[in-house]
């Protein structure tokens, strides 16, 4: 058997050469001289990784493929699927909500993502739940949150749009708020974030009519601040928009990382709270059950009784330790855990740095302390370019080379093998074609090198299903046949 440390670069793309492709621009001499050897370029995107053809990865589907080995069907394309064949609406419990929603007269607060992209969201998702609602709810109020993040910095303007069109053959059915994503899906904690979204919907300090909505978003937008960080703002409703007992939350968003604390928040109103997928820490009613995945590269270690430790900061933690290991929230037995703290500040790119420094010291301890396996995520080129800062990308990562070569020559000089990869690209495309700041994933490939006891000669081309099993080989552990994916090693499957 034979140790490894497995690298998650998040963020980390292979994409063509041009003045705002930060992967290819920064000065990060070790990272490069990686792809002079044999590496592959793994495809992290659409059905690779359990979504539909085109539809952009992430770091929830891209952490569980990698741990599992194979791919796992993502409740974004089942929510789709059943949406495109008519199932959602048989869906029992759904048929029930509305059902109480008739009988007790109540009103449906509907919150999520105003986003098309399929990432945690879709806003015509949204528009068949008001469809299928009209006749039972007494009133639809919507509580939206602006992106910014996966779409263009002010497409706000464009999806309020869609909505106020969509909305006018409701009489019953009012925008009720709207704030950008960084206040109503935070997730590093920050909950004085998470009391101005909670506040603008339900205990409102400010409020405008909904005809000054867009003139808002554009000032907005005039004061320097993308669709991320729109300040949360009640709108006026001809009806009363504040929830009464019997009333029901909708959580339309179809990923649960980034509603943890805002449905936490909500429990104080002490309605029932209904959301597309399960939300690990609060009492919501889900339609769908997460994505699970038995039998990963971490359970697969642990059941051999070696012993494994995952290090990440608040922004990945989750990632490395919940997707990765499949969807379980508890460590697996002989699985340690670091969590290091996100730096709390108004935008990362400020910060470019992170917390990658004390990330790369803590993997030296765990090297020093002998771990079997150790799992490690840098989050920096993913956060840094969901910012659409390109000299901070450039110095993210010229300082994001220097803690990965920190980190492998340690490992090397103790006889580990390490494996670098990433999870999706972000970092390798700082501009859209009309010159705007691009700050969503990509559909480019990401790289995969190994570094151990001898040159290894990689396929070319793979996917992130693939990597497990490579690892897995590269310990020497017996093959998983859970594993689905092929051994990226040439001659080796």
């Amino acid at each position: 058997m034979k140790k490894g440390v497995f690298i998650i670069l998040d963020g980390y793309g292979e994409g063509k050469p041009n003045q705002f492709n930060a992967v290819a621009n920064a000065n990060t001499p070790y990272l490069k001289s990686l792809k002079k050897g044999s590496y592959s370029l793994l495809k992290t995107d659409g059905e690779a990784v359990g979504l539909f053809k085109g539809d952009m990865g992430g770091s929830e589907v891209g952490h569980m493929t990698l741990g599992a080995g194979r791919i796992i069907p993502s409740t974004q394309k089942k929510i789709q699927d059943d949406f495109s064949s008519g199932n959602f609406k048989k869906n029992p419990k759904l048929t029930k909500i509305f059902e109480n929603l008739q009988k007790n007269h109540a009103n449906l607060h509907l919150i999520g993502l105003m986003s098309d992209k399929n990432v945690h969201s879709n806003i015509h998702h949204a528009f068949n739940i008001i469809e299928m609602a009209n006749g039972f709810a007494n009133h639809i109020f919507l509580h939206l949150f602006t992106d910014g993040r996966d779409t263009p910095p002010h497409d706000s303007l464009k999806y309020i749009k869609q909505v106020k069109n969509f909305i006018k053959k409701y009489k019953n059915c009012e925008i009720a708020s709207l704030g950008g994503r960084g206040y109503g899906m935070d997730r590093e904690g920050n909950w004085d974030r998470t009391e101005l979204a909670f506040n603008s919907m339900f205990n409102p300090k400010k409020t405008i009519k909904p005809s000054e909505i867009e003139n808002y978003l554009k000032s907005e937008h005039d004061r320097g601040e993308n669709d991320q960080f729109v300040a949360p703002v009640h709108v006026c409703t001809v009806a009363n928009s504040s929830p009464s007992k019997n009333d029901i939350l909708f959580f339309f968003n179809s990923r649960e990382d980034r509603l943890r604390q805002i449905t936490k928040r909500c429990e104080a109103l002490g309605v029932k709270m209904i959301s597309m997928a399960r939300v690990e820490t609060s009492k919501t009613v889900e339609l769908y059950p997460s994505p699970f995945a038995k039998n990963t590269l971490s359970e697969y270690i642990s059941k051999l009784g070696l012993s494994q430790i995952k290090i990440s900061e608040t922004t990945k933690y989750a990632h490395v330790t919940y997707y990765l290991n499949g969807g379980r929230e508890q460590p697996f037995e002989n699985e340690d855990r670091i969590h290091v703290p996100t730096k709390k500040v108004e935008d990362f790119a400020t910060t470019p740095k992170m917390r990658a420094g004390e990330i790369a010291s803590e993997a030296v301890k765990a090297i020093e302390k002998g771990y079997d396996a150790i799992f490690i995520n840098f989050s920096n080129p993913d956060m840094i370019g969901h910012t659409g800062h390109y000299e901070a990308v450039v110095e993210a990562l010229e300082f994001l080379d220097k803690c990965v070569k920190k980190v492998a020559e340690f490992a090397r000089k103790h006889e580990y093998f390490v494996l670098i990869t990433a999870d999706h690209g972000n970092a390798e495309e700082m501009r859209t074609a009309d010159g705007q700041p691009h700050m969503a994933h990509t559909l480019n490939r990401v790289f995969c090198a190994v570094l151990g006891h001898e040159q290894y000669k990689m396929a070319k081309y793979g996917e992130l299903s693939d990597v497990a099993p490579t690892f897995a080989y590269l310990m020497g552990l017996k093959p998983n046949r859970a594993f689905e994916g092929k051994n990226l090693i040439v001659g080796q499957n």
